[in-house]
């Protein structure tokens, strides 16, 4: 069975994204992203072709900070990150406030991870582009071991837990769902190494997330389906919603954004007509 989701991709600066959590689950959708940014450098070396994403990036608000808002106001609704970008956030302090926002939740978190593409952001965060996916992998690895472990211990090459580490158990067993949200051709190797699931843009993606993922997972000795695959940027039309779902997504994630709070209802009210048309047809 498919689920249905939105993802928050902008939004005035006000309360509207608990407004919207509200309105998703009333309407019978299934989760709600939010995508992260740490801030907008002010001066980047890097060509000028991400100009309109940077004003984007510049809006969001703290994903679990807004998560945990969503919360308060919903009691069955998915909550997630798409994506929170862990090379511009330490490993303790992160662990903390996910596992606060799952128990609080009540288990309802989903911890969308990736490197992010800003190499100014990652810098000002001590962080170093070329080892961004390195970072990430083993920064997840200390943030499990703080979820699960009662005495936390992680020891790689760029991350090393303190001794003694606190721990800060999650409500679900192993911590929340990890899904990398990338599109290179490595990506299929790391979700089946270390990862939950994958939030993938099939028109980004360079070849076939099904074939590539069941190839990763055969190599790997993993069970593919105990991961989730889902679908970024779902397209919004009733016909290519169906052959998506019919491909076999687990997730079709819908991108909503809009300057106000109605103009976001209308989409979530048009996109929860169009997900109980696919339930109906499937």
């Amino acid at each position: 069975m498919t689920d249905f989701a939105v993802c928050l991709a902008g939004h005035p600066h006000d309360d509207t994204p608990p407004r919207i959590a509200a309105a998703a689950e009333a309407a019978g959708l299934d989760a709600l992203f939010l995508p992260e940014n740490s801030h907008v450098p002010v001066a980047r070396r890097a060509p000028d072709k991400f100009r309109g994403d940077m004003r984007l990036l510049a809006r969001f608000y703290d994903p679990l900070v807004t998560l945990a808002a969503c919360a308060a106001v919903t009691t069955r609704l998915r909550l997630g990150t798409s994506v929170s970008l862990l090379t511009q956030r330490e490993p303790l302090a992160t662990a903390r406030a996910v596992a606060s926002l799952d128990q609080l939740s009540g288990g309802r978190l989903v911890l969308g991870v990736a490197g992010g593409f800003v190499r100014e952001a990652m810098a000002h965060h001590g962080s170093r582009f070329a080892q961004r996916w390195p970072l990430v992998r083993e920064r997840v690895a200390a943030m499990r071991a703080m979820w699960c472990e009662a005495e936390p211990a992680y020891r790689g090459e760029l991350v090393t837990l303190p001794t003694p580490c606190p721990s800060f158990p999650t409500r679900q067993p192993g911590g929340p769902p990890i899904w990398i949200g990338s599109n290179s051709l490595a990506v299929p190797a790391r979700v089946a190494a270390w990862a939950d699931g994958w939030l993938v843009r099939p028109d980004l993606y360079p070849g076939d997330p099904h074939a590539d993922l069941d190839r990763a997972c055969a190599e790997q000795g993993r069970e593919r389906a105990t991961l989730t695959l889902a679908l970024m940027d779902a397209p919004s039309n009733l016909r290519a919603a169906a052959q998506a779902v019919a491909a076999g997504y687990d997730v079709l994630v819908f991108l909503v954004r809009g300057d106000s709070a109605d103009t976001l209802l209308r989409a979530v009210d048009a996109l929860a007509l169009l997900a109980a048309r696919l339930r109906a047809d499937g």
